[in-house]
């Protein structure tokens, strides 16, 4: 059982830890709580400050009193925890991502839970019960928290690894990678890594080409480790995760290219918004031409499903290639 000053250190840390929550206190009760004087409760407080006051780091937090909510709170708090808005926001965008298996998933819904306290635990927990009941994982069902923080450290490192990848045919493939960046879209976590060939021979990167880059599903790594040697990449020629995300769909490479379309709808939101370099340079009631820079292969997969809301004006290899797809779909619907 604890005394003396265990208690009084054990009531402080109550204290401090309910204000870190957001929890508004009052002298009153708290006094009742734990047995002792307000004026105690009002030492512990001022303790509180002094500590605060001596941390550098989070020299701007402070108690006070709020008369607006009748009680003590911990000001300038939102700046270093999550509020319950941020986490109910983040817990839903996990589980709309569907990125992490059933595991993963409930670790994180209950670490971002158990910063807040019990009303709101509850709250939200009654709010994504629905949603959490019915998840239903990635087919892959893989572990993926440590793998994506191990490339991350690979990456800072510039080391290069030897790995073994099952590809989307199915053919186990064994390369050497300098990995240089991770990008999620679309469920999925990527590695994006320059390839070298079967032997590892270091890469003149004053002389790279796009076609050395690759992108890879991190569940589908099989194996990887890391071998004793770094590669080094000026910073001219380094890897841009947010230039790549503008240009990049369905994490598809491809050339990159310029096109050009004419969009035929009420709201041109939708594709500014899934094509980030993408301008608008000519309007017309509910007729939109707009240029884009991205990468070839994905563009086609989303210009196709499109389907009539869409007419590709160039480069001609698009043009002709949106002919021949939809002559083939047209031929599907003729047998």
């Amino acid at each position: 059982m604890l005394q003396g000053k265990d208690l009084k250190f054990n009531r402080i840390l109550s204290i401090y830890q309910r204000l870190i929550e957001g929890r508004v206190l009052n002298k009153q009760q708290l006094a009742l709580e734990f047995g002792v004087s307000e004026k105690s409760i009002q030492r512990d407080i001022e303790h509180l400050n002094i500590y605060l006051g001596e941390q550098t780091e989070r020299a701007d937090l402070m108690i006070k009193y709020s008369r607006k909510q009748g009680g003590y709170i911990l000001e300038n708090a939102e700046q270093y925890h999550l509020r319950r808005e941020d986490i109910f926001a983040i817990i839903k965008v996990m589980l709309g991502t569907r990125a992490f298996n059933q595991k993963e998933m409930n670790d994180l819904i209950n670490m971002l839970l158990k910063q807040m306290d019990q009303s709101n635990q509850k709250m939200i927990k009654e709010l994504i019960g629905n949603e959490l009941l019915n998840y239903v994982p990635l087919q892959h069902n893989e572990e993926l928290l440590t793998k994506v923080w191990e490339f991350s450290e690979i990456i800072q490192r510039r080391q290069v690894i030897e790995m073994s990848y099952t590809r989307e045919d199915f053919i186990t493939i064994k390369r050497y990678l300098q990995p240089v960046g991770i990008i999620f879209s679309e469920y999925y976590f990527y590695l994006i890594a320059y390839m070298e060939e079967l032997k590892p021979n270091a890469l003149d990167y004053n002389h790279v080409k796009d076609d050395h880059l690759r992108i890879f599903r991190i569940d589908r790594f099989n194996d990887y480790k890391v071998i004793n040697r770094n590669f080094y990449v000026p910073y001219s020629n380094r890897f841009e995760e947010g230039e790549f995300r503008k240009r990049i769909q369905f994490m598809y490479l491809g050339e990159l290219l310029r096109v050009k379309f004419e969009f035929y709808g009420p709201r041109i939101e939708p594709v500014l918004d899934r094509l980030p370099t993408a301008t608008i340079i000519e309007q017309d009631f509910n007729k939109f031409v707009v240029e884009a820079e991205v990468y070839g292969r994905g563009i086609d997969m989303w210009l196709r499903s499109q389907g009539s809301a869409v007419k590709v004006l160039s480069p001609s290899s698009l043009v002709d290639e949106m002919k021949k797809e939809a002559q083939r779909v047209l031929e599907l619907y003729l047998e």
